[in-house]
């Protein structure tokens, strides 16, 4: 860095404001000798100036009414950061950068630290002694580049940084019910879940899983209070299948399938079985697979002992009720009906009381 200079306060443009600024100091100093300049010499940067210099970058404070006019800088010249330096106030200007050699100077100038930039604007020098504005937007940076032939640069720059309020924004809301895992954080509250399981329940009687075969779970619940308050249901629950082999692999296996995570939004007093208390409704699924890798991926399981529900449930708020559940599942083709996706309405068959409306489980009241 050649030099960062201070600079007595221009009160014939304060006094005028930014927007006389822009006209009363329109046009460089008649006494800067443009014409007059000759090889190997060139006008003077001067900091007390709100206007360009040739051959230099200066840095001025915006003249802001109300807000602080103090902000640091890092000035960065072929890559190469200078030391951060402070003006400290309203229309201050200090040159940043000069020529003191022929050749092309990138000049990158960066407002840091909590400054709260609110506007930048950039005057850019041409031949005749005038100046235009070449940027005025948002920003806290601006690069600049210089190019001086036999010690004559016919451009320069003066990069004013506006400072807003840098007053902290209020923090964001946050939990504050003591019942929630995540109190005195980020909203939304979140809730502890309750996991609890119904079964070995053996609706579907001495059934056989055959690899290949579409097996379907689901479930439905029911607020027990009707004075509760309205919430977010969120369920994530699975059905878990164990029994023997038949024709081959190991002598029992397990087959475990999910069913899809859902929240629901439940009224207040609702009390009615949801998603729906239809067994052969379409919203009474929200599990189907295709049994793969059963016995090895050669024999049947036998299921005659019965499914496990397993469920891990929250509300979000708490709604003061307790909640009963119950589920089913049904594989069609081993109840010899036609190997059928529960999930699927394109399919004529899922309609169908026989094929996809299985029986209810017992009820159980959520611990």
């Amino acid at each position: 860095m050649a030099r960062v200079a201070a600079h007595h306060t221009s009160l014939l443009c304060i006094a005028a404001g930014l927007a006389a600024v822009l006209v009363a100091c329109g046009r460089e100093s008649t006494t800067t000798p443009i014409r007059s300049l000759k090889p190997g010499i060139r006008a003077n940067a001067d900091p007390n100036s709100f206007s360009p210099d040739y051959g230099s970058v200066k840095i001025c404070n915006f003249i802001s009414s109300g807000q602080a006019g103090a902000g640091t800088y890092v000035v960065n010249v072929n890559g190469t950061d200078g030391d951060p330096f402070t003006l400290a106030n309203d229309a201050q200007c200090a040159v940043v950068w000069e020529a003191t050699e022929d050749g092309q100077a990138i000049v990158k100038v960066t407002q840091i630290g909590p400054n709260c930039t609110l506007h930048l604007a950039v005057r850019q020098l041409d031949a005749t002694g005038n100046f235009s504005i070449v940027f005025d937007g948002v920003g806290n940076t601006y690069t600049a580049s210089v190019t001086t032939t036999n010690g004559v640069s016919p451009t320069g720059f003066a990069i004013w940084f506006k400072n807003g309020d840098c007053t902290p924004p209020p923090p964001p809301p946050v939990c504050e019910d003591q019942n929630a895992t995540n109190v005195g954080g980020p909203l939304p509250c979140i809730y502890p879940g309750k996991t609890f399981t119904i079964g070995p329940s053996s609706m579907e009687g001495a059934i056989k899983i055959s690899n290949g075969d579409w097996v379907n779970g689901g479930y439905s619940f029911k607020f027990k209070s009707n004075t509760h308050l309205a919430t977010n249901f969120t369920v994530h629950a699975f059905v878990t299948i164990t029994g023997p082999c038949i024709g081959g692999g190991p002598a029992t296996d397990t087959f475990t399938f999910p069913l899809n995570d859902a929240t629901y939004a439940v009224p207040a007093g609702n009390t009615n079985w949801l998603p729906t208390g239809d067994a052969n409704s379409v919203l009474s699924w929200q599990g189907s697979v295709i049994a793969s890798g059963i016995c090895g991926g050669v024999g049947q399981l036998n299921a005659s002992k019965g499914a496990v529900f397993t469920a891990t449930v929250s509300q979000n708020p708490p709604s003061g009720s307790l909640v009963d559940f119950r589920f089913k599942y049904r594989d069609p083709a081993a109840k010899g009906k036609p190997n059928t996706n529960c999930l699927n309405t394109s399919d004529p068959n899922r309609a169908k009381a026989d094929v996809c409306g299985a029986s209810w489980s017992q009820t159980v009241l959520d611990p």
